[in-house]
């Protein structure tokens, strides 16, 4: 009997970074009147295994006809705004009843393809920045964002296996990797199916770098959310790298090639810039990677665990700190050097009092 898809929805994320943080309380006070809005909660059992410093607000946007393959289909839109300057936008869109796997798999490959939803996405997050820039003591521009898809499914047809049979009856990978036409060699499979999770015999997850696949028969939107909060977090290690770049290259350039006066103060400027970007950007993102934390095993720590493996939070740490460790010791050179200049310009000022008062004395010898 072919397995079939009964009840599910497709969850098309878009995260941007649009400012320097964000007062959440503020937010709410912002939609207090419309009731759009709640905050991140987890099902009771699995608050143990995570630590949130502060909740998310979710706001509902409304409505809006997305184009899905060859129709129209009407997809919730709700905004998730945290607090270290991030909202991410989750399209909700609706699976037919009765929709074959080889369907999903088709629509998935045209969700990977599609710019339409980009494109409405990035104008809907401007627009409620501007909603919300209150809120956003210095709001952001950054051009970059992160996407990612998951697969939502509560109930499946034709599912008389255990589920952790599923990937012998289905193409899940192919799914995972929105790939309708290439079949996939068997090392990319296993790939893929080295990050499979369950809880229990009647639920599964599959998380992969640029989507997921999560069967939840209870209609539980945990795992969903702890890899979004993951996202977020993802995002923001790609702003502070690249913002990283920005500083150190600036301060590369001030340096390099220019010489500097007697009584310049450049370098003195460039040594208080460096030391204060250094601690402004090590606070937020210790604030950043301090926001969502994990306890044991758990099921959720271990999802949370698997996402950050999967969007390589290991790599984008090592190159922040990398480069915060650079300009530590650009701040640590620049203020040796103000130094260095500092005790010359002392030793000249020296020198030329003691010869003000040895050249008199001097005539005055000679005189006699």
């Amino acid at each position: 009997m072919e397995i079939k898809v009964k009840k599910g929805k497709i969850l098309v994320y878009r995260v941007f970074d649009i400012g320097s943080e964000i007062d959440l309380d503020k937010v709410e006070a912002l939609f207090e009147d419309k009731k759009l809005k709640e905050r991140f909660k987890l099902d009771r059992k699995h608050n143990m295994s995570l630590i949130i410093s502060s909740s998310p607000v979710s706001v509902q946007l409304g409505t809006f006809e997305i184009k899905l393959v060859d129709k129209l289909v009407p997809a919730e839109l709700i905004a998730k705004v945290w607090h270290f300057g991030t909202v991410s936008l989750c399209f909700q869109l609706p699976i037919a009843e009765s929709t074959s796997w080889m369907d999903l798999v088709k629509t998935a490959s045209w969700i990977e393809k599609d710019e339409e939803i980009e494109v409405f996405a990035r104008s809907k997050a401007k627009e409620f920045q501007n909603d919300i820039r209150s809120a956003i003591p210095v709001l952001s521009d950054w051009k970059m964002n992160e996407d990612y898809v998951t697969y939502f499914i509560q109930e499946l047809e034709g599912m008389d296996h255990p589920l952790a049979t599923l990937s012998e009856r289905l193409d899940i990978p192919a799914l995972i990797l929105a790939e309708s036409k290439e079949m996939l060699s068997d090392s990319m499979k296993k790939g893929v199916l080295e990050n499979v999770f369950q809880y229990s015999k009647d639920d599964l997850v599959v998380v992969d770098w640029n989507s997921a696949l999560v069967i939840e028969p209870s209609g539980s939107m945990d795992v969903p959310l702890v890899i979004e909060f993951a996202l977020n977090q993802l995002l923001e290690m790609r702003y502070y790298d690249d913002l990283l770049d920005q500083r150190l290259n600036t301060v590369y350039n001030e340096v390099v090639g220019r010489k500097k006066g007697l009584f310049s103060n450049k370098y003195s400027r460039l040594a208080e810039e460096a030391s204060q970007i250094y601690l402004e950007i090590s606070e937020i993102v210790e604030n950043v990677e301090n926001s969502f934390k994990t306890v044991g095993d758990f099921y959720l720590a271990t999802i949370f665990r698997a996402s950050s493996k999967r969007f390589r939070f290991d790599d984008w740490q090592r190159s922040i700190n990398d480069k915060l460790g650079n300009l530590a010791e650009v701040s640590k050179l620049l203020h040796s050097e103000v130094n260095e200049s500092r005790n010359q310009t002392m030793e000249m000022i020296i020198l030329v009092l003691i010869a003000i008062e040895v050249i008199p004395f001097i005539f005055g010898i000679f005189k006699h």
